[in-house]
């Protein structure tokens, strides 16, 4: 009965991924896109260990072209949400300035808020100053990106090969038939209406999970080995909550289909279960920088739907909802932040298949908007 289910079983990933032989790597593109997001101490670190990793004869790393398009595609927009974050940061200090000065000229010297703000204001120009040398000057040289040259060293001769337009066609066809039918991965991304090409072949944004799950699959089948995808974003069409860790369902999928054992682990993770087989390890602080962020990327987010909803009171195309919190937000965006909108309002709508079951918030209308339940 083991070999019809492996997915599961309890002790999976103690007996059959931590005792393979050799275990290929393969990074999602959120681990590649959050490189913008660290400092430059954390950066460096995650880079030893992804160069570690190559070096390491346990270890095959590779990059499927699913991957690697979508870290080009989005790389630069990523960098930007650097900048304007910074910008935000600026702009809401010299809100809070102007507001300490507003409410001390209240009363003068007898305001309360006056010994407050002659405390701060020792303090104020030089922390404008520190924020200022984090922004984009006009007049000085465009800010060159430090990450792209090391992805592209360390992952070169490592990328695998594009689908022909043929296999694109026969992978939306299966896609559409496994979203209708709620089998992961990539039934959450069904909304994506983007659309971009590579060498004459179109691909279909919301496709994306299930071409980066078929070109695992091959790889798998090709080098006759075990497979684990390393993740930013623990997503629900990935990741069971029951099990609390990768879905069944994609273990026996993997299984049954490549004879090959598969799993998922964020980096936090990964370090953890292959300590002994690694050559180089994450620093602490990285480790704790990596779990805060995914930690800060996961929350809040219903509050921010909530308030846009409240604030138009009408019904809403999710791409309204995408441009009004990108608009206004001062968050640090995650590379998957509109995946992460979706998700939200999915399993608060009990209109769809990703209802959570809880609260049920949001109604989805005929014509494809969402709107607040009375």
């Amino acid at each position: 009965m083991k070999s019809k289910f492996p997915g599961y079983i309890d002790d999976y990933l103690e007996n059959n991924i931590l005792n393979s032989e050799k275990v290929i790597v393969v990074f999602d593109t959120n681990i590649l896109l959050n490189l913008y997001r660290y400092e430059k101490k954390i950066v460096n670190d995650i880079l030893m260990q992804m160069k570690s990793l190559k070096k390491n004869k346990f270890f095959e790393i590779w990059l499927p072209h699913q991957v690697a398009l979508e870290f080009n595609l989005q790389r630069k927009s990523t960098f930007k949400k650097q900048e304007k974050a910074v910008q935000s940061i600026k702009d809401e200090f010299r809100s809070f300035k102007k507001k300490i000065e507003g409410h001390s000229i209240v009363g003068g010297k007898n305001s309360e808020l006056f010994p407050l703000k002659k405390e701060l204001g020792a303090h104020f120009d030089k922390i404008a100053n520190v924020i200022n040398s984090h922004l984009p000057q006009q007049n000085r040289v465009k800010r060159k990106d430090s990450v792209i040259d090391h992805i592209y060293e360390i992952f070169d001769g490592l990328v695998g090969d594009c689908y022909s337009s043929e296999r694109m066609e026969h992978i939306e066809a299966e896609g559409n038939y496994r979203f209708n039918n709620n089998i992961p991965p990539g039934f959450e991304d069904d909304s994506k209406e983007i659309t971009y090409s590579y060498m004459g072949t179109k691909v279909d944004a919301k496709y994306g999970d299930y071409i980066l799950w078929s070109q695992l699959i091959d790889k798998a089948k090709s080098n006759a080995m075990t497979l684990v995808l390393v993740t930013g974003d623990e997503k629900p069409d990935w990741h069971s909550k029951e099990y609390d860790r990768v879905r069944p369902e994609l273990i026996n999928e993997f299984k049954l289909k490549t004879g090959q054992d598969f799993y998922s682990l964020t980096l936090p993770n990964f370090q953890r279960f292959f300590e002994p087989k690694l050559k180089r390890k994450l620093s602490e602080q990285t480790t704790n920088e990596i779990i805060e962020l995914n930690q800060k990327d996961n929350t809040g987010w219903l509050e921010d739907v909530l308030s846009v909803f409240h604030h138009y009171d009408r019904p809403l195309h999710l791409k309204e909802v995408y441009k009004t919190i990108l608009d206004a937000t001062s968050r640090d965006l995650p590379p998957s932040w509109d995946v992460i909108i979706r998700r939200t309002i999915y399993n608060h709508c009990s209109d769809v298949k990703a209802y959570l079951g809880k609260k049920d918030l949001f109604r989805k209308l005929e014509s494809g908007k969402y709107e607040l339940r009375k």
